[in-house]
């Protein structure tokens, strides 16, 4: 595992770009689902548990990641506790809206990262 993973998926801090936020949660889910059918047939429905705590904390930190790259606090996840409308406004506004361009408090831009200088941005 290299450095930048483990930093993205373990670290609160910073800003992580659409498509990561996206691979790296369907990776989550499918290795979550991997290790709960895996726990589940060998040492039964208990032993499940012990993965709750481990996932809960990486996908934490990869939705305030992504709302750092919207400019906003964690603090929006409590959106997340409205019935039906809460998760879903956290959907639209982590998975399809574009992050703020450039700078912003939360660090730089995770697209302009390792941008080559002569690139030059077309409309």
């Amino acid at each position: 595992m290299s450095d930048p993973l483990l930093k993205t998926l373990f670290s609160f801090k910073s800003r992580v770009a659409r498509g990561t936020f996206w691979w790296c949660g369907i990776a989550l889910w499918a290795v979550f689902a991997i290790l709960f059918v895996f726990l589940e047939d060998s040492l039964g429905r208990a032993s499940t548990w012990v993965l709750y705590p481990f996932f809960a904390w990486l996908q934490a930190a990869l939705l305030v990641k992504r709302l750092h790259d919207r400019d906003a606090s964690a603090w929006q996840l409590l959106w997340a506790l409205l019935p039906v409308l809460g998760p879903v406004w956290l959907i639209i506004c982590l998975g399809f809206r574009k992050g703020t361009e450039g700078d912003n408090r939360f660090g730089p831009d995770p697209l302009l990262v390792n941008v080559d200088y002569l690139r030059v941005k077309t409309p």
